[in-house]
């Protein structure tokens, strides 16, 4: 079944922040990035279970799903006719707090 990709305001904010950063690091593998994790992420609409279920207990019973874009953490919930993105993270972050 394809869903929908929806890519809440503050997984925007973030895809933001992370594009920033890269792009004062690297500026050249800021675009290439992004454009790899905007892949992945569209991805969702026909393979939306294809990440995994967070060990976390609260979070797993909450919905979510994670896809790994190394150092990032893509998380989404999937629904009926949708795919609800509501953070990228990194890795090192204590997203429970996040979420």
């Amino acid at each position: 079944m394809k869903r929908t990709v929806r890519v809440l305001r503050r997984a925007e904010r973030d895809l933001q922040q992370i594009y920033d950063a890269t792009a004062r690091e690297t500026p050249s593998r800021a675009d290439v990035f992004i454009d790899r994790l905007l892949d992945r992420i569209a991805s969702l609409a026909s393979m939306a279970h294809r990440g995994a279920t967070p060990r976390d207990p609260t979070l797993a019973m909450q919905g979510f799903r994670f896809l790994v874009e190394e150092p990032y953490l893509v998380f989404y919930k999937v629904l009926r006719s949708q795919v609800r993105v509501y953070r990228v993270l990194h890795g090192h972050r204590a997203y429970r707090d996040l979420l």
